[in-house]
């Protein structure tokens, strides 16, 4: 994606925010705003701040590349009226009024001040703890809830979808901001919520349940090419996501390197956000990235694309 030359919020669209709530906050002491609803990284990208980092070693700069737990670039540290927390995706922080976040540059240090946040655990028994909140996960949960199972439903997201399609199962609780950590044995999973209360800034659930269900998803991969660390280079099912969920443009320009069938709905997203699709790069056709140049400011500028050697079969090689 490239720098637009338009504003980044479009003027409709974003099923996930409130435009009538305007919030306020700061990234790097600089005054911005979004809406109710936004992640740091959809009201960051709204704002037209692309870089949020550098690299450890050499200073690189870095960008928001996801736009769930997955994000390996874009780690802040966050400040709230009742706590300071470090290293934490901007993918996962949860817009707030007066949040204060910084990015974070070098290997970092310790804060000498005293942690002032609150963090408390809990412990519940379940029939049935299903992790993820999708299609799949959503039906299990009301299906175990309609036969009059005790049922747990964890997402990492800040919302459970169709939520009120539960609220005629009293037996089925449902914990958004929540990431299932890991699961052992007799049916033991830890659960980490973040902000369960306005004065809390996380929940460790040692949940026991009889039946678990997982219903994760998948994940994208990002193609490996020279160069692709750079801010602007995204996963198509992040600007996606960022179109239809924030209402966010991620850019002006775009192209699209895929090896499937699944970034076109990635390509006609971009195209109802106004994005211009400059080309689309396909390695079932030999087609492929080798390198990407960048602008002053080390972001994203141009895509360098060429035919890849091919076997004698007429695969890629």
């Amino acid at each position: 994606m490239t720098e637009p030359d338009q504003p980044r919020r479009l003027a409709t669209g974003g099923n996930r925010i409130d435009r009538t709530r305007t919030i306020a906050f700061t990234f790097d002491g600089v005054a911005h705003t979004g809406f109710h609803g936004d992640t740091l990284a959809s009201a960051l990208i709204a704002n037209g701040v692309d870089v949020v980092g550098s690299s450890i070693y050499d200073g690189r700069p870095r960008g928001i590349m996801t736009a769930g737990a997955e994000e390996p670039n874009a780690l802040v540290q966050v400040r709230t009226a009742t706590a300071e927390e470090p290293m934490l995706r901007v993918t996962q922080v949860e817009l707030a009024e007066g949040l204060g976040a910084w990015s974070l540059r070098g290997r970092g240090r310790l804060s000498p001040d005293p942690d002032a946040g609150r963090f408390d655990r809990t412990y519940a028994h379940c029939d049935v703890l299903v992790v993820g909140a999708g299609g799949a996960g959503h039906r299990a949960a009301l299906d175990a809830g309609r036969a009059g199972d005790r049922v747990i439903l964890v997402d990492d997201g800040q919302a459970i979808e169709e939520a009120t399609a539960f609220a005629a199962l009293p037996e089925v609780r449902l914990l958004p901001r929540a990431t299932a950590l890991g699961v052992y044995d007799h049916g033991f999973v830890l659960v980490a919520e973040r902000t369960p209360t306005p004065t809390t800034e996380g929940r460790l659930w040692h949940i026991r349940a009889r039946a678990i269900v997982l219903a994760t998803g998948a994940i994208e991969r990002p193609i490996v090419f020279a160069d692709n660390d750079r801010p602007g280079i995204m996963l198509a099912s992040a600007a996606t996501t960022y179109i239809r969920r924030y209402g966010v443009r991620p850019g002006a320009r775009a192209v699209i390197f895929t090896t499937n069938d699944s970034t076109d709905d990635a390509a006609t997203a971009l195209g109802e956000a106004g994005i211009e699709l400059v080309a689309t790069v396909d390695a079932r056709r030999s087609e492929v990235v080798v390198g990407t140049d960048a602008d002053g400011m080390g972001r994203l500028a141009g895509v360098t694309i060429a035919m890849a050697a091919t076997a004698d079969d007429g695969t890629p090689s």
